[in-house]
């Protein structure tokens, strides 16, 4: 890959200009305290010609290679999911995906629930969901740490580490339901939200059982799951956010996280106009500049931003080990998308992208974005892959990761990966945590390095095998 040698005002122009000025998302009124927890209620994804997309229509485009009808397919889930969902938290109408399910909401025995909730909750989803609850948990990347988890090293409910950014899950009412209903299984039924549960079901399989048939049932088609990750900006001064520009801008190519990238733009909360270089009284008010040589500067309103609460913040500053103020804003750096529309799911990963794409649009763009996509979604690129191969049969990895999380060192090949062969190894009982690399297909549910008699698959779900 090229190295980049853009200056900020080379970078500015490519930018837009003013094209991508967004009514800011973020409520306007402070005339009311921020809470940390409302009643919202989950509002699904509508359904109609492109959603849910018919398994057969998924699967030519596979076969034919269709990238830009699978891209296009990526988009519309994007916009669907971003559209009004008439439901309000703190004052701002959320979109759809803001009012689902959060992992604490789906698993409310995980020691992460226990500890947030201060106790049990209610027995049931739809009960938990009818209460006041918190909309989103800021938490460490639990991806960063599952060998660890696995092996025993790191106990489930210890303190994680530090990351800039933070993830929350969501699931939509679909998903979210599913796993929350007792499923038949072996020898009576289990619940899917419950480690426990999930333990017993690894051990309740008959001694004859293969590999491949080990597993939970699938989830239902319009089962959906979303991992956010977001950064803060302060509520005051500029506050400095990387910009991704590929592996060739960072100061670390084979693993280039966030914190190495050369970079960045300098968000205000307060500021309008379009993005454009930084300047020197700027920069040197923004603080300590890390691995960044170029900058930018830009308003809130590219990124999708909420005010924190006090809880919120709190709970954001002990992920991050960083100072977090209430008023602060929480801004959506990126998101993966998992849609159960066909068997092996569909992928798709967004990630901020203000303007024009990176150089040699690595790992994705914004190509074949909507022209009626609306600010501040639109500036956010997109990588999608539907199967683990470029053409059917082929040898050619599909890469498709998100440089927000993927490019982790614990995730050493994470810029060589796709979503698919990471989410099929997720499994219940002793299995490998990740694939050692990319360089060819996994066979799902039969390879013997990840699948075997001791464990039970989850059917592309971390989520679930995390439960344990």
């Amino acid at each position: 890959m090229r190295r980049i040698g853009l200056t900020a005002t080379a970078i500015a122009v490519a930018l837009g200009g003013g094209a991508y000025l967004a009514k800011s998302a973020v409520s306007k009124s402070t005339a009311k305290p921020l809470v940390g927890v409302a009643t919202v209620t989950p509002v699904p994804l509508p359904t109609g010609p492109t959603y849910p997309m018919p398994q057969a229509v998924i699967d030519a485009w596979i076969v034919a290679g269709d990238t830009t009808a699978i891209r296009g397919h990526a988009w519309s889930l994007w916009q669907s999911m971003a559209a009004p969902s008439g439901q309000f938290f703190n004052g701002q109408e959320l979109p759809i995906w803001e009012t689902w399910a959060t992992g604490d909401d789906v698993f409310p025995t995980s020691s992460a629930a226990l500890k947030a909730a201060g106790g049990p909750r209610a027995a049931t989803l739809s009960a938990r969901l009818a209460q006041p609850r918190a909309i989103r948990h800021f938490r460490t990347p639990n991806q960063f740490h599952h060998a660890a988890l696995r092996s025993g090293a790191l106990k489930s409910g210890s303190v994680l580490g530090v990351s800039s950014s933070t993830v929350t899950t969501k699931f939509s009412p679909e998903a979210a339901t599913f796993i929350d209903t007792p499923q038949p299984g072996p020898g009576g039924t289990y619940n899917y939200s419950s480690g426990a549960s999930l333990l017993k079901l690894n051990a309740a399989w008959p001694t004859n059982t293969t590999p491949e048939l080990r597993g939970i049932n699938p989830f239902p088609t319009q089962g959906v799951e979303l991992k956010p990750v977001y950064g803060v900006v302060k509520a005051t001064g500029l506050t400095i956010q990387p910009l991704w520009q590929g592996p060739a801008g960072s100061t670390r190519p084979s693993n280039p996280t966030p914190d190495t990238w050369t970079t960045c733009v300098l968000i205000s909360p307060t500021g309008t106009g379009p993005v454009r270089p930084a300047t020197k009284a700027e920069i040197a008010s923004a603080g300590p500049p890390g691995a960044c040589t170029t900058f930018l500067w830009a308003p809130l309103s590219t990124f999708y931003a909420v005010r924190l609460s006090a809880p919120e913040a709190k709970e954001f500053a002990t992920a991050t080990g960083k100072p977090v103020a209430q008023g602060d804003y929480a801004v959506l750096q990126a998101m993966h998308v998992n849609t159960k529309e066909i068997p092996f799911w569909t992928w798709q990963t967004f990630w901020w992208q203000p303007g024009a794409d990176t150089p040699n649009n690595f790992p994705g763009s914004k190509q074949n974005q909507p022209a009626s996509l609306g600010a501040p979604w639109n500036n956010y690129a997109a990588c999608a892959a539907y199967s683990q191969t470029t053409t059917v049969g082929g040898s050619t990895m599909q890469v498709c990761f998100n440089p927000y999380l993927e490019t982790d060192p614990s995730i050493p090949v994470g810029i060589t990966s796709n979503c698919m062969s990471c989410h099929g190894v997720a499994v219940v009982g002793q299995g490998a945590t990740y694939p050692s690399n990319y360089n060819k297909p996994i066979a799902f549910f039969t390879d013997p390095t990840y699948f075997t008699t001791q464990n039970t698959h989850t059917d592309f779900s971390w989520a679930v095998a995390d439960a344990q």
